[in-house]
């Protein structure tokens, strides 16, 4: 509950920023998503369960700032693997879910600002609330840390209207590892419908 508290107050602080020429951006974004690194471990399917939302305010139609909500969600099913806790154990099928949910402030600069085709870089930086569930049986296995987590992303945006865009990027994930979980790396595909409305 915190975390969407803090959410709402970034929210309110960034409308409540004073800049000349401002507009603002909102993204609403398709995501799959394929682990990799040690997150391909656990689990290395490419999923097409996730989506985002990222919202930002914009300076002069080029710099922006904002932030970024959505949720990656992958599951395997894996065979003949050894499910241990404490004493008992069980050899088996386990089913693997991960659902990651970042929550972050994020800045965007964007290239040919005042033409139809924008490229643009954007970082993001903040906290991601992460589920990893084993399942064999009647033995299930859970863990909901939160994780520090970055996110660089390289894209374009098409825009097609004065206030209507498309939008097609990659981002890549990164959590550090805690005393709860292990680092997670994901890389992220997003194709999005972006509302404009930039300042003049």
């Amino acid at each position: 509950m915190k975390i969407y508290i803090y959410l709402s107050v970034i929210l309110l602080g960034l409308y409540s920023i004073p800049a000349a020429g401002q507009g603002s951006m909102i993204q609403l974004n398709f995501a799959p998503a394929l682990p990799v690194g040690k997150t391909a471990d656990f689990t290395k399917n490419f999923t097409g369960r996730g989506a985002n939302f990222e919202f930002y305010k914009m300076n002069e139609n080029q710099t922006g700032y904002g932030v970024e909500f959505g949720t990656m969600n992958f599951f395997e099913k894996v065979p003949d693997q050894l499910f241990e806790s404490g004493s008992a154990s069980l050899h088996g099928t386990q089913y693997r879910y991960l659902k990651v949910t970042p929550i972050m402030g994020s800045f965007i600069y964007v290239f040919n600002a005042t033409k139809p085709f924008k490229p643009f870089v954007a970082f993001g930086a903040g906290a991601a609330i992460n589920t990893q569930t084993v399942s064999m049986g009647i033995f299930v296995d859970k863990v909901s840390p939160r994780q520090f987590i970055i996110r660089p992303e390289l894209g374009a945006i098409y825009q097609i209207s004065d206030y209507v865009g498309i939008k097609l990027s990659s981002k890549y994930y990164q959590t550090f590892e805690n005393s709860e979980m292990r680092a997670q790396s994901i890389l992220g595909f997003n194709l999005g419908f972006v509302m404009l409305n930039f300042g003049k």
